[in-house]
């Protein structure tokens, strides 16, 4: 892949670790102390860094890192109970100083075609502007749902909750990433890890003080029932006092339970913290069981929020990748402009949950574009909503099928950030 005129590809070792901060800075509207600067080299992926760097002095000063990505590899659960290997893009950044002359496409073109070498057919990425990635056929497979609860706030009875015991602590990576990993894979919910590297870990659990903005340091909260950690969540208190006494918020940060009981319990407990009033939590899937606990569905004032956006890289290996609830044999027409691999017709052919992908002549029974393909990839989106939405056309009979097959039988959501 070629960069842009006036500049060149690098790889960007942790020595560079002040460069590449400084792009960072820029594009994200922050910055860091010396003293933080050693706290971002373990939550790097350093042996995936890729920059862009200045070749023409015209464009500054030569060797000057301008812009940056990287990636974080994990297997990622999709529908059917199985595991993907994806690459998750992160630290995508250009230059103020850079901007509009192509880098952020060069950047991305190298990172699909470096993804696709390492046999990662799927990537994955937190948007901080949406609108940008779409263009890149990014899709929203996981729209989820944020609540801000009261004070000791109302649960529907779960059988066994009161009686789990829960472990609060100063959130540690050592400590305690056996239980995150281990609540992750219980729960085995779509878009999610199911195992987490050391830079994905040390990003779970950094804490760096002068951006807590007043919060506490980070906590960590572990469920325990008769089968070992059965929730978790990190969070941090701020606190607040006005005329009517205590009124601290509990922000609650990454966090994933497994059972009914150990959600019931999780969030009796982070909702009931001494001088606080209110609690926040994101990320939750459309279908979590806490949306069915509460007594009140009103008062949390439920916000729509984007979780993981996925991007298909290689459609036919993708989609043989997953599972499926039915059968179905259609074909697909792909509109994928950025990757002329994916482009064209494809038969899908699902039999008993597994599916056969190959090319194919003639009009297509669908039609679709590769960012839709990707937002309905984890089945938590179907077909037949993009397609009542104008974004998804053809054969109403053979999109019912496809949809029917595509779908999952739990919402997807992405449990930790990166």
């Amino acid at each position: 892949m070629t960069a842009p005129a006036g500049y060149t590809y690098a790889d960007v070792g942790e020595d560079r670790i002040r460069e590449m901060l400084a792009v960072v800075g820029w594009a994200f509207v922050f910055t860091i102390k010396d003293e933080d600067i050693p706290a971002f080299a373990p939550v790097t992926p350093w042996d995936r860094a890729r920059g862009v760097e200045v070749a023409d002095e015209t464009m500054g000063a030569t060797g000057t890192v301008v812009a940056f990505h990287s990636s974080c590899p994990y297997p990622m659960r999709v529908p059917g109970g199985r595991d993907l290997p994806v690459s998750g893009l992160t630290f995508v950044g250009v230059h103020q100083g850079h901007r509009r002359r192509g880098l952020l496409t060069a950047m991305i073109a190298d990172h699909f075609e470096r993804s696709l070498a390492r046999g990662e057919v799927v990537s994955t990425l937190y948007a901080s502007e949406p609108a940008i990635y779409q263009r890149f056929g990014y899709g929203l497979a996981c729209p989820t749902l944020s609540l801000s609860l009261g004070r000791s706030p109302g649960f529907r009875d779960v059988p066994g909750a009161a009686d789990l015991r829960v472990e609060l602590a100063d959130a540690d990576r050592e400590s305690h990433r056996d239980a995150v990993v281990g609540v992750l894979k219980r729960e085995g919910r779509p878009g999610s890890q199911m195992d987490l590297s050391d830079t994905m870990l040390s990003d779970l659990f950094l804490d760096i003080e002068s951006w807590r903005n007043g919060s506490e340091r980070k906590r960590i909260a572990i469920v325990h029932d008769a089968d070992g950690p059965a929730a978790f969540a990190t969070f941090a208190r701020k606190s607040n006092w006005d005329d009517g006494g205590p009124s601290g918020t509990t922000s609650v940060h990454q966090w994933a339970t497994a059972t009914p009981a150990a959600t019931h319990r999780l969030f009796s407990v982070l909702g009931d913290l001494d001088l606080t009033s209110e609690t926040t939590v994101g990320n939750i899937a459309t279908d979590h069981p806490l949306l069915h606990l509460l007594t009140d569905a009103r008062s949390p004032k439920p916000r729509r929020n984007d979780n993981l956006w996925v991007r298909l890289l290689d459609v036919p290996r993708a989609l043989e990748a997953r599972g499926y609830a039915s059968d179905a044999d259609v074909t697909i027409a792909v509109k994928d402009t950025r990757l002329p691999a994916n482009d064209g017709t494809w038969r899908l052919k699902i039999t008993g949950g597994d599916a056969q992908v190959t090319r194919a002549e003639g009009a297509a029974d669908i039609e679709l574009s590769v960012q839709d393909l990707s937002t309905a990839y984890l089945g938590g989106v179907t077909l037949l909503e993009l397609s009542r939405a104008g974004l998804v056309t053809g054969d109403t009979d053979a999109i019912a099928a496809a949809s029917a097959a595509l779908r999952g039988d739990m919402a997807p959501a992405s449990a930790i950030n990166f």
